[in-house]
């Protein structure tokens, strides 16, 4: 019932604003207007409550104008509450002040009568159709009181009026004369009746004639039907005294444009008769006041007064009846797309920088969660808005959420910009949301597999900036000082780096910029810089500054090129962003503490992102096989994680056509990592036909456009054609006769990743001889399929089987272990350990499995 009346209410608001347009309009217009286009362009506010929402367009007035609010009440007050009782038990203030209890008290109260109001606007609704079927009924048995007109006289002017009005004589309408309405009126759906009192009988013909042809007019136009739509409408929106202002004015205009049609049938000499027969009308008959507005040519004095100036103008409107035509069109054609389209989606471009707005994004500044209106329009000026679907909030209790959905199906964006966007906007919400915990983005499309998933937490995106997230949204001036960090990052990992970490030679710096920055210069007046090829190992010389194209990272060592390590326990690193003729644009620093006995700690910064293990880099390599080659391994999300991503592809054909090159290959992604002191493939895919769609620019540089694999299950060979020529389909049909040539390409470079890092040790795409524990089946199934999979972050990173497995961890390498014995009591024994590479342990958990059961042994020695 609610998501029925807001859909009510949305209609409601939008037409009201249409139908104020309309009368300004018209009002602006006036007797430019031909009465015929007064009347239709009333056509364009009865759309809009029909179809609210509308396709979006740059020129819509509501653009300007906010979504229709959805208060949740009950959800402001129950977090109210629970903030108020919080602080008050923890003796803490919160970032900002808690509400009192009686203003909780008073949401509540708010919050009951804004769940009675869809029940309230049903019963209004209901009475209202009510009292109108009534009445209609009510005519109805009155009517049948009347008698058909036998009369010839008034049958004879009746077929003459027929035949003016271009209706033929057989048309069905019949003359009854009755008692119940006072005015001569048209009647009826299937079979319309012309209503007369017996006192038309007393009139002259040319008075009838003029009666019979405005009824008349009125079937011809279908103006009864069209009557009977606006007391529908009338009945559902039977709150908004707007409306039934401007319904009355439709009927109104409605009349004048009638008239119209009956003077376009009179010769002009009979204008006047027919303008006295309108007076007299009005003072030989009363206006019907049935609740079904009956269709008759008595109105009210004051546009009684309107129709005969209207008269008055005949002859001058069909003098310029074309003008008429062209003026009435053209306001149609304005009217249409400004009132019958939805604003943009955002209101600001989909992506890029350029879509924040500090002004549009600070109006909806929110203290809760709950306040679904200031929520809703602020994510919808968010890029990406064009592709929100639902928006959902966690309101009952902590931690309080909101989770947007967005479908990216047939954009062209890849996974990379759609990730750092949604991000930024996380970072954006939490600002301006002072009491939500939890961000998550359900995401369908943008070149993904199938639906993925963005969570994030306040204390996760906090940890990169200073200042509370709150704070930056204080005032404007703060806000537009984050936004514009947002446009300048920096890429860190790891936080914490250790010289004796194996996985990489520094902490890892780079730089993204969302504008026309075309390199960053890093330097450093301690340690030293380096530069670093992942997949050969290959690494620069030791420099104190560095000018890199933009994304390309640099290492920062401890180490300077004397082999000394810095004096100070802070280090920085400078890296500005350069335009194409080297000028500064903007400049950041990244400060390093050493905490004196092993690590150097990456200290947080507004417009920093640590701790990111994999950077999305919009690296753009200069030919083909590199081009499939980067493309592969940036599919590797779609997989386990490992310690270095590897690829094999094999380019059976392309196709260049202005700027775009089409690459058909066979590919394979590889994941590495150590199991039992082998480096293997972890995770990973098969040999897959697949079609690559690059950009080639003018420097011959190539840029990722659209990634395709062939679909599972039963479509596969269907959708294998459809992407592959007939010339290579046999190849790739038996794709996987090449895996072993895929295979031998990515041991290569794994093999690359561990000379690199100084590591020797067998490499294999096969997988690894695993031994699995010989315990009670029970018992394995819930050590390592329950408490394993479910519960617990160790014991999920040891191995399932008798051996080791290697993970990094921020930088620093660990082992896991598990290993079998017997406990002193003679019960099998599961051991499961971590350990630094120096054999150090971290964490040891003994399990005793009696029977089928496993025992935590508690207090074991590590």
């Amino acid at each position: 019932m609610a998501e029925i009346f807001h859909y009510v209410l949305t209609a409601s608001f939008y037409a009201t604003i249409t139908g104020l347009v309309i009368i300004l309009i018209k009002g602006v217009l006036k007797n430019r207007l031909s009465a015929k286009w007064h009347y239709l362009i009333w056509i364009v506010m009865v759309l809009k409550l029909l179809i609210p929402f509308g396709p979006e367009s740059a020129v819509s007035l509501f653009n300007t104008v906010p979504e229709v609010p959805r208060q949740n009440m009950s959800g402001i007050a129950n977090q109210m509450e629970q903030r108020h009782e919080a602080s008050w038990e923890a003796g803490n203030s919160l970032p900002y002040q808690p509400p009192a209890q009686q203003q909780a008290e008073a949401f509540k109260t708010a919050a009951m009568i804004e769940s009675l109001l869809p029940y309230a606007w049903a019963a209004g609704a209901a009475l209202t159709m009510l009292c109108l079927v009534f009445t209609c009924y009510s005519l109805h048995r009155k009517l049948r009181r009347g008698s058909p007109v036998q009369d010839e006289r008034i049958l004879h002017i009746f077929d003459v009026c027929k035949v003016k009005m271009g209706l033929d004589r057989s048309t069905d309408i019949s003359l009854i004369i009755q008692d119940s309405v006072g005015t001569p009126s048209l009647f009826g759906l299937r079979s319309p009746k012309i209503l007369l009192s017996p006192a038309v009988l007393n009139l002259s013909d040319k008075e009838l004639e003029y009666i019979l042809l405005h009824e008349l007019a009125h079937y011809k136009r279908k103006d009864v039907p069209v009557n009977y739509l606006l007391l529908v409408l009338q009945t559902v929106h039977w709150f908004n005294p707007v409306i039934w202002y401007c319904f009355r004015r439709i009927r109104q205009d409605m009349e004048v444009a009638t008239d119209e049609l009956v003077l376009s049938v009179l010769e002009s000499t009979e204008y006047k008769d027919y303008g006295r027969a309108l007076l007299a009308a009005l003072e030989g008959f009363a206006a019907p006041e049935l609740a079904p507005k009956l269709l008759g040519m008595v109105d009210d004095r004051k546009n009684i007064e309107r129709r005969i100036n209207m008269i008055k103008m005949a002859d001058f409107f069909k003098s310029r009846r074309r003008l008429a035509l062209v003026i009435g069109l053209l306001c149609l054609a304005v009217l249409g797309p400004v009132l019958l389209t939805d604003g943009l989606a955002g209101r600001n471009p989909s992506s890029g920088f350029a879509g924040y707005n500090a002004e549009a994004l600070f109006k909806y500044k929110t203290a809760y969660v709950g306040d679904n209106s200031r929520v809703v329009n602020l994510i919808s000026n968010l890029p990406y808005a064009a592709q929100r679907r639902a928006v959902s909030l966690q309101t009952q209790s902590a931690p309080y959420g909101v989770t947007v959905d967005y479908d990216f199906s047939g954009v062209n964006l890849d996974i990379r910009q759609v990730e750092a966007a949604l991000r930024d906007n996380a970072v954006i919400m939490f600002a301006l949301i002072d009491n939500v915990d939890v961000i998550t983005f359900n995401v369908k499309g943008a070149d993904q597999p199938s639906a993925y998933q963005y969570q994030y937490s306040r204390d996760e995106v906090q940890k990169s900036y200073d200042n509370d997230l709150r704070e930056y949204a204080k005032d404007i001036n703060a806000l537009e000082t984050l936004l514009k960090s947002l446009a300048f990052r920096l890429h860190v990992y790891p936080e914490k780096y250790a010289l004796i970490m194996s996985s990489t030679p520094g902490i890892r710096i780079a730089a993204e910029y969302r504008g026309s920055a075309t390199k960053a210069r890093y330097a450093t007046e301690s340690g030293t810089l380096l530069t670093w090829e992942v997949t050969t190992g290959k690494v620069s010389k030791n420099l104190s500054t560095v000018e890199l194209p933009l994304d390309t990272p640099v290492y920062w060592s401890p180490v300077a090129p004397a082999g000394q390590l810095p004096a100070d326990s802070q280090s920085q690193v400078t890296v500005t962003l350069l335009d194409a003729q080297g000028q500064r644009i903007d400049e950041k620093q990244v400060t390093i503490v050493y905490d004196g006995l092993m690590y150097y700690t990456v200290q947080p910064g507004m417009g920093m992102v640590i701790g990111e293990e994999t950077l999305y880099l919009n690296q753009k390599p200069g030919d083909m096989d590199s081009a499939a080659g980067m493309a592969i391994k940036s599919r590797s999300y779609a997989y386990g994680a490992g310690e270095t991503v590897t690829e094999g592809h094999i380019i059976l054909d392309s196709e260049e056509n202005n700027g775009t090159v089409k690459v058909y290959t066979i590919a394979s992604i590889g994941i590495f990592g150590f199991e039992n002191g082998i480096f293997t493939k972890v995770s990973g895919s098969g040999a897959i036909p697949t079609v690559m769609i690059f950009s080639k620019d003018e420097n011959g540089a190539y840029s990722l456009l659209d990634y395709k694999e062939p679909q599972d299950g039963a479509g596969y060979v269907d959708s294998l054609k459809k992407m592959f020529p007939g010339k290579l389909q046999d190849r790739v049909l038996s794709s996987q006769e090449d895996y072993a040539d895929l295979a031998r390409q990515q041991e290569a470079q794994a093999a690359e990743y561990l000379k690199g890092i100084g590591r020797a040790a067998a490499v294999s795409a096969d997988h690894v001889a695993r031994k699995l524990p010989d315990i009670n089946v029970d018992a394995s199934n819930k050590l390592f399929f329950g408490y394993n999979t479910k519960y617990d972050a160790f014991l999920n990173n040891c191995p399932y089987w008798l051996g080791t497995r290697e993970r990094i961890e921020n930088g620093v390498r660990y082992i896991y272990e598990t290993s079998q014995g017997k406990t002193v009591d003679g019960y099998d024994l599961i051991v499961f350990r971590k350990t630094r590479e120096d054999g150090a342990v971290v964490e040891e958990r003994q399990y005793k499995i009696a029977e089928s059961e496993p025992q935590l042994i508690e207090n074991a020695e590590n």
